[in-house]
Formats: C-alpha cells, sequence, structure tokens
C-alpha cells in the first residue's frame, strides 16, 4: 500500500509540473520558440551539427534513403533515416555503432541496459556488441534537443568500450 501512495502522490505532481518544464528540470533542452525546427528531411542541417563532434558525411544506402557516416572521438558511427518514403519524409533517426569484438557476455549488456536508460545495447548474431539511440523526428526538433542528444551519445560512445567492450583495459 505504500508504494501506491507514493506512486499516486509523484502521479500528482508530476501531472502539475508541464511537459516543458519538466524536461528543463532534467536538463533536456527545452524548444526555443526563437529556433528553426530541423526535419528529418534536412540532412544537411543534422550533419552539419553532428560535424561539431566530429566527422560526419551524408552517404546515400542502397534503399535510397539517406544515412550520415561518422567518427566521434575515434569511435565509427552511422546515423541511419528511418521510416523514409522515396529517401524523405523520414520520421526518425538511429544512432548505432558497433564494435568487431567477440568477447562480451550477455550479462554486461544486460548491465549495460540496466543503467543507460538513453539507449540500448545487444550482440549480432556474429557476437559482436552494438549500441543505439533512437529518436523520434515527426514534427521537427530544435538544435539545441539535437546537440543535446549529440552530446549523450557522445557520453554513451565514451562509456560503452570502457564498461563493456573492453572492460579490463
Amino acid at each position: 500500500m505504500p508504494f501506491y501512495r507514493a506512486a499516486l502522490a509523484a502521479s500528482l505532481l508530476f501531472a502539475a509540473i508541464p511537459a516543458a518544464d519538466a524536461a528543463g528540470a532534467i536538463g533536456i533542452p527545452v524548444a526555443d520558440e526563437t529556433q528553426s525546427l530541423i526535419g528529418a528531411d534536412d540532412t544537411e542541417a543534422i550533419r552539419a551539427i553532428a560535424e561539431g563532434y566530429g566527422e560526419a558525411r551524408i552517404v546515400e544506402l542502397d534503399n535510397g534513403d539517406p544515412a550520415i557516416v561518422g567518427d566521434i572521438n575515434g569511435t565509427a558511427y552511422q546515423l541511419f533515416f528511418l521510416d523514409c518514403t522515396n529517401g524523405k519524409a523520414c520520421e526518425a533517426l538511429n544512432f548505432y555503432a558497433v564494435w568487431d569484438v567477440q568477447t562480451v557476455s550477455v550479462g554486461t549488456i544486460n548491465l549495460w541496459n540496466r543503467t543507460a536508460p538513453l539507449n540500448k545495447a545487444y550482440l549480432t548474431e556474429e557476437n559482436r556488441p552494438v549500441i543505439e539511440m533512437s529518436l523520434p523526428l515527426a514534427g521537427g526538433i530544435a538544435p539545441d534537443q539535437l546537440k543535446y542528444v549529440l552530446d549523450q551519445w557522445t557520453i554513451a560512445l565514451a562509456e560503452f568500450p570502457r564498461s563493456v567492450v573492453y572492460p579490463e583495459e
């Protein structure tokens, strides 16, 4: 019964806080009305912001969808544009990195997933560790919000190898 009361109190508290205020309170930038939103089709604007973190270039996939191939602090990653129609009108971004190591355990992956809520990790069929982070873009995103996501991705790309891929080093 105490859990129920605590949950009820928390839900009432958070119901009284507007979503923008709650997001700002935990460090997520709130969209500034003066900023133009970036849509998922604006691959050049997304690439330009990603380039602020390291190498980033636009490529076209076999299916015609765009992607960004990049490198942040020596770690290669791909930024896929998802749910596209004829290479346009994309609905989401998917940040993706894979390591060519086959010694990571499922338990280590599970520990990462329990402690890193913004991204998910798994092992490929070849037992290689992968980290991903998805970002819906329906309606667009403010540049400061995209920078926040890239900040979080940069942290994940630094922490994942230390905690998961090469923990003994």
